[in-house]
C-alpha cells in the first residue's frame, strides 16, 4: 500500500521543488537573455542593470502561479522564516491586493527588506524576472505611461508548460475555465497551509480559483 504523504513528503519524494527551481531559473536567465538582445537590437540602454531608484517595479501587483508560491514557501520553511506572524502577514496583504484595483496597488513588496533587496531573489516569481525596462528609473516611480518594457512572450508561454506539467506531476487536474493562481501573497500562504496536509489535493482543488473571465476582468480593470 503506498504511504499516504503530506505535501512537503510529496514533492520532496519526487523531487519537485529541485525541478521546479531549474525550471524557474531557466525561465529567469531566457528573461534576461531575451532582454538583452532586445536592448542591443533596438540600441535602447537597459536601465535595470544600474538602477539606484526606489524600487518602484517591487510595488507592483504581482500574479503568480501556485507552482511559483510552492517554490517560495519551500524557501520560507527551509531558512526557518514560516511563523505565524508571517503568515498573518501574507494573509493581510492578500486580502488588500484582492480588494485593490490593479493600476491603484503600490506597496513594497513584503519579501524586500530594510535595503529593498529581494529576500526570495533565486525563486522569485517569473513576473518579477521578466521585467526589464528601457526608459529612466524615474518613469517607473511616476507610474508613467512612457514606460518601455521587455515583452517576454516566449517566456510566459514556457511558465505556462510547466504549470501544465506541475498539475499533471501533483494529479491536479485543472478545472475547466479556471487558474491556479493567484496574487503573491495569496500563492505563497495557500502554499504553507497545504504543506504539512494529506489531503493537499482536496484542499487545493476547492479553493476559489479564479475564472478566467473574472482574472481578465480584475487584471484589466481601470485604475
Amino acid at each position: 500500500m503506498q504511504a499516504i504523504r503530506t505535501l512537503a513528503e510529496f514533492v520532496a519524494d519526487e523531487r519537485i521543488i529541485d525541478w521546479l527551481r531549474d525550471q524557474i531559473g531557466q525561465n529567469h536567465r531566457d528573461s534576461k537573455r531575451g532582454a538583452s538582445l532586445v536592448s542591443k537590437q533596438s540600441s535602447l540602454p537597459m536601465h535595470c542593470s544600474t538602477c539606484t531608484a526606489t524600487k518602484a517595479c517591487c510595488s507592483s501587483y504581482v500574479i503568480v502561479r501556485f507552482y511559483e508560491g510552492l517554490v517560495i514557501a519551500d524557501q520560507l520553511k527551509r531558512t526557518g522564516r514560516d511563523s505565524p506572524e508571517l503568515r498573518a502577514e501574507l494573509r493581510a496583504r492578500a486580502e488588500a491586493m484582492e480588494a485593490t484595483p490593479v493600476r491603484e496597488w503600490f506597496t513594497p513588496c513584503l519579501f524586500l527588506d530594510e535595503r529593498e533587496r529581494c529576500t526570495v531573489y533565486d525563486v522569485r516569481p517569473t513576473t518579477c524576472a521578466q521585467l526589464y525596462v528601457y526608459t529612466p528609473p524615474e518613469l517607473c516611480n511616476a507610474r508613467s505611461s512612457q514606460i518601455s518594457s521587455y515583452t517576454p512572450r516566449k517566456e510566459v508561454a514556457a511558465a505556462n508548460q510547466v504549470e501544465e506539467a506541475f498539475r499533471e506531476r501533483l494529479s491536479l487536474r485543472r478545472k475547466v475555465g479556471r487558474r491556479y493562481l493567484g496574487v503573491l501573497p495569496r500563492m505563497v500562504l495557500v502554499a504553507l497551509e497545504a504543506w504539512d496536509r494529506t489531503d493537499f489535493r482536496d484542499y487545493l482543488r476547492q479553493l476559489p480559483w479564479p475564472t478566467d473571465e473574472a482574472w481578465a476582468a480584475a487584471v484589466s480593470s481601470p485604475a
